[in-house]
């Protein structure tokens, strides 16, 4: 059987490059999906379903102690300015006004922020006195704390012009991203400074340097507006009604102008009448106001989400697709490679939630390299599956020269052949073993040894196969070999004992190599047994063999060592015997009693198949006798007749072997209890 010597070495190391190239070739595209040209629009969507899913799951941050409050003009305030004051929305803008001499004059805040627009005329204006937005905007420039104002960026880099007639108006842009939900934030907008961006430069704060440009950034929410009616805020807020009742009557609550001393207030509507709420990753309704509040929270806190670097990116998504294509080649076992697919994937997750939760919050696009994981997996699954059924097939063409076609055969139709476990039946079992093969053993040199022990090997199996038998295993050399199973063969006994007989034959014809390679003559001694044996998979779950086992089989074994004795070359029990005896030649060697066994039986020797022109000599007929007359005990009549047939034959082994003993008996005869049966000492 010539199978390569390192093949679990060979195999392992393919499959390490199998899993390498599907690595590389999964993360290429994997890094083509992270282009700007996002080739699958799903990419991008399932990056934002991550991204919006992490900010959920991050804790909140209250900025109720930032430097933000934010004067929100809700639901409740409008209800109670029509209520108490008959007021409806909008509200006039001397309001607005007094709020901002209250946040200058008695609070002192650091700014006044108004996310409202004011792009049109008040509807409150009176003609026949000082208007409202001529009022408004004396507050406005009688102000000594900076009052930003919102406007709009046009595209043509013009700014959407406010109607109360400020002096110097500082303005900053209102614009907020197109998305659908909101994630970015523009420093600065077709040339117009954002909210944002402006408040920073009015109260004398230098912005970070990514707070500075048209490039959008991330920005890093700090958690939602609110997790339900009653519940906490993450920014401050002051409902609008209550303040202006304040600002009327600074007297009301004294404590409101130190809880705004120094801080920056926004003054915004957050009603869904007044359409500025928006979607957030944390919400579906999301005040406008926030964003701007959380941008300028971002800029003077040097807080953003930051975008993970590419090269780390790679990074990641080839060392995922590394996992998951190791992960699914490697493993020999069905679980253990889900397991190792699944664990790329996981690694993407792990990776992208710990960077995404820790303090510093960085993002990577986790859906890219999910992707190139996950096609990594399927490869890795689809190559292991069809190069372990090429294995399956090589294992199965290796087996059929170790076994017999047959047994290749029905294992293929029949996997679960191979599973441990054996059967009871009737089979014949064949050993052989070359003669002198110690002495040999110590003539030649390992080299020289190994060629001819394979040259041996190899020709003997060939004739095992010949007559449907199968190979168990070798022995060193010595072959160990069967029939009928797993495929019945009624014929067994006969075929075993066709091919005895041709490997005698087989062996004459190539002496002559043998003995070039060798030196010497080589020949096997041969044991055949019929009888019960149990067959099967047998062994452990580490290591099996299709084998048979049980008495009959170690009796063939020691009738291929009692040719010794007899110088005889094939060897078959009284069993095999009286199911061979019509169409082979046997001589009736002795009544034998093997070493390891009680009970005495007779063994014969194979000398041919029966045929018209072959059938039994005269000196087969005449040995017979004389082994009769030894058996009963008559040793002079024995040695008469063995003399004569030793001066005919004197290279019968047999009639050596038996002269020898009845020589030696006629010496020293038994006892009474003689029974004719021979106790081998050697196995």
């Amino acid at each position: 059987m010539r199978l390569p010597v390192r093949l679990p070495e060979y195999r392992l190391y393919q499959k390490w490059l199998a899993a390498t190239i599907i690595a590389v070739v999964c993360a290429g595209l994997g890094v083509v999906l992270w282009t700007p040209a996002r080739i699958l629009g799903a990419v991008g969507m399932l990056d934002h379903v991550f991204y919006d899913s992490l900010f959920r799951l991050r804790p909140a941050e209250s900025q109720m102690d930032s430097q933000i409050i934010i004067i929100a003009a809700n639901d409740k305030s409008i209800a109670t300015m029509q209520q108490e004051r008959r007021i409806g929305w909008p509200w006039p803008r001397t309001y607005w006004g007094k709020m901002i001499s209250y946040l200058d004059n008695e609070a002192k805040a650091k700014a006044v922020v108004f996310d409202l627009l004011f792009d049109g005329s008040s509807a409150r204006n009176a003609p026949e006195k000082e208007d409202d937005d001529e009022l408004f905007a004396g507050a406005i420039d009688a102000s000594e704390t900076p009052v930003i104002l919102a406007s709009r960026a046009l595209p043509d880099h013009t700014v959407l012009k406010i109607a109360p007639p400020v002096r110097n108006p500082i303005l900053g842009a209102s614009n907020i991203s197109a998305e659908g939900v909101i994630r970015t934030y523009t420093p600065v907008v077709d040339g117009l400074d954002s909210i944002a961006l402006r408040t920073m430069k009015q109260i004398k704060q230098t912005p970070p340097s990514w707070a500075t440009s048209d490039q959008p950034y991330l920005l890093r929410f700090y958690g939602p507006h609110s997790r339900g009616p009653g519940a906490p805020v993450t920014f401050r807020y002051i409902e609008a009604a209550k303040f202006l009742e304040v600002a009327d009557n600074p007297d009301a609550d004294p404590a409101m102008a130190a809880l705004l001393k120094d801080k920056i207030v926004f003054i915004a509507t957050i009603t869904a009448g007044t359409y500025d709420l928006k979607a957030s990753p944390l919400q579906s309704q999301y005040p406008g106001v926030e964003l701007h509040a959380t941008a300028l929270q971002n800029m003077l806190a040097n807080q953003r989400v930051t975008p993970i670097g590419f090269p780390t990116r790679v990074l990641t998504l080839m060392f995922a697709c590394f996992i998951a294509a190791i992960g699914t080649v490697i493993p020999a076992r069905v679980p253990l490679k889900l397991v190792g697919g699944v664990s790329g994937l996981a690694m993407v997750l792990a990776i992208t939630a710990a960077f995404f939760l820790s303090a510093n919050v960085r993002w990577m696009p986790p859906a890219a390299a999910l992707f190139a994981a996950m096609l990594s997996a399927f490869v890795g699954l689809s190559y292991s599956y069809l190069t372990e059924l090429r294995q399956r097939r090589f294992i199965l063409k290796a087996f059929a020269q170790s076994v017999s076609k047959e047994v290749a055969d029905e294992i293929a139709k029949d996997p679960k052949k191979l599973g441990l476990g054996g059967q009871r039946r009737d089979m014949t079992v064949m050993f052989t073993d070359l003669a002198n093969f110690t002495t040999l053993s110590e003539a030649l040199e390992v080299e020289k040894l190994a060629a001819v022990l394979q040259f041996y090997l190899e020709e003997m199996s060939g004739v095992v196969l010949g007559v449907n038998g199968t190979l168990d295993k070798y022995i060193g050399d010595a072959i160990m070999a069967f029939w009928n199973a797993p495929v019945n063969q009624p014929d067994h006994a006969f075929r075993a004992c066709r091919g005895a007989l041709e490997m005698r034959r087989r062996e004459a014809i190539l002496q002559p190599k043998i003995l070039e390679m060798a030196g010497t003559e080589v020949y096997s001694r041969i044991g055949i047994n019929s009888g019960p044996m149990v067959v099967g998979n047998l062994g452990s779950t580490f290591k099996f063999a299709y084998t048979v086992i049980g008495d009959a089989v170690n009796l063939g074994s020691r009738l291929e060592g009692a040719n010794k004795m007899y110088g005889t070359r094939i060897m078959l029990s009284e069993t095999t015997a009286a199911i061979v005896k019509d169409q082979f030649i046997l001589r009736k060697l002795d009544l034998l009693r093997v070493k390891g066994k009680f009970k005495p039986m007779a063994v014969y020797e194979l000398i041919g198949e029966r045929t018209a022109a072959s059938q039994p000599s005269a000196h087969i007929a005449r040995y017979e006798q004389a082994l009769a007359l030894y058996q009963a005990g008559q040793f002079d009549q024995a040695l008469e007749l063995l003399t004569i047939l030793n001066k005919d034959f004197p290279d019968d082994g047999p009639t050596v072997t038996l002269l020898a003993r009845v020589i030696k008996l006629r010496e020293h005869p038994p006892g009474p209890e003689w029974d004719g049966v021979y106790v081998a000492k050697d196995k």
